[in-house]
């Protein structure tokens, strides 16, 4: 269902995806990972903030292993406040323990241009050489892509939109909305 609200203060936002829909399609994945994943040892996931951090609390719930998932998280970003990726990776937070050797699964928000999907990609191969590395993504946006960057798990394929809620951001606003929209700004 496809609703509109205009914000009191702010832009238009239409919903795509309710935040039932979004429950549903989130256990699916979480399903579908636990399969891949259930039997490795000492599998790692790592958050990319701020952006994932309600998909990746939801699916992570929705994950069940054999061994316990070892959480860790980094900050990263190519858009600061602007709309569409500037096309440079910015890496505020890129702290992580010794996790040479272990199954890691990278959970970010949206891969479009894949700029910043492949820069973390290379870094963790080239720091830590991980037994396995793969990534999920609530959202994928293949028509930006610039560089070749191909998601293992996907929630949603989208448009070219430029949305908002479920924890993606405009300007650091938005985050809260349960459900994902479409940000008109109006302009």
């Amino acid at each position: 269902m496809v609703t509109s609200e205009k914000t009191e203060t702010g832009p238009k936002i239409t919903e795509i995806y309710s935040e039932e829909k979004i429950a549903a399609r989130i256990k699916e994945l979480g399903k579908t990972i636990s399969q891949d994943y259930k039997d490795l040892e000492s599998p790692v996931v790592i958050g990319v903030m701020k952006g994932a951090f309600c998909f990746l609390a939801d699916l992570v719930r929705n994950i069940k292993t054999n061994d316990p998932l070892q959480m860790e998280f980094v900050r990263l970003s190519s858009y600061g406040s602007a709309t569409e990726s500037s096309g440079t990776v910015q890496t505020p937070y890129l702290e992580l323990p010794n996790i040479s050797n272990r199954h890691i699964l990278v959970i970010e928000d949206i891969v479009d241009s894949g700029r910043t999907a492949k820069f973390f990609l290379e870094y963790l191969e080239g720091q830590f050489h991980p037994k396995s590395l793969k990534i999920a993504c609530f959202l994928d946006k293949p028509s930006r892509r610039v560089v070749e960057v191909k998601p293992d798990y996907i929630g949603f394929t989208i448009n070219d939109l430029f949305v908002v809620g479920y924890g993606l951001d405009y300007d650091e606003k938005y985050r809260e909305l349960p459900f994902l929209g479409e940000l008109d700004l109006g302009g």
